[in-house]
């Protein structure tokens, strides 16, 4: 393991200066000194980088178009929960925008009630009217008890 080690370190030492800046580490220095981040002693020498959604990042200039990361880049701690495929951002308009909407859809509600309440046409016949009852002027007969009905099956 140590010699692995030593090996990696050596090829690290032979390589020019100009791709050394490219190294993920140096790449995660420059980030970190841009967006100052609370440090966090769990993640031991880790980069501890912002929590910034890949879907707030813009759209253009990136290595990998549709993660928008770039080659060699760390890979945030919580990279499940910031990436591309994660829901997406929900920006909630403001209570005065919503408000409007409300009032509007409540206008239009009332309005499309109110023009179905004056075009609505009239019945075209006229409602039943009977003073004395309807059994009176079908001819039914008197109201039946429960009495009348066990005597009239009784017999």
């Amino acid at each position: 393991m140590n010699r692995v080690v030593a090996i990696r370190a050596a090829q690290f030492a032979r390589l020019p200066s100009a791709s050394r800046q490219f190294t993920a580490s140096a790449m995660a220095a420059k980030y970190k000194k841009q967006h100052y981040v609370d440090p966090d002693p769990q993640i031991g020498d880790y980069p501890n980088l912002p929590q910034i959604k890949s879907e707030e990042r813009p759209q253009l200039g990136w290595w990998d178009r549709q993660n928008r990361r770039n080659f060699g880049e760390p890979i945030h701690e919580q990279d499940e929960v910031l990436n591309m495929r994660s829901p997406s951002l929900y920006r909630s308009p403001g209570w005065k925008r919503v408000s409007k909407l409300w009032a509007g859809v409540i206008v239009t509600i009332g309005t499309v009630y109110y023009f179905i309440g004056k075009t609505r046409a009239e019945r075209p016949y006229m409602r039943a009217y009977y003073p004395n009852g309807l059994k009176d002027e079908l001819g039914g007969v008197p109201t039946r008890t429960m009495a009348d009905a066990i005597k009239e099956a009784s017999a």
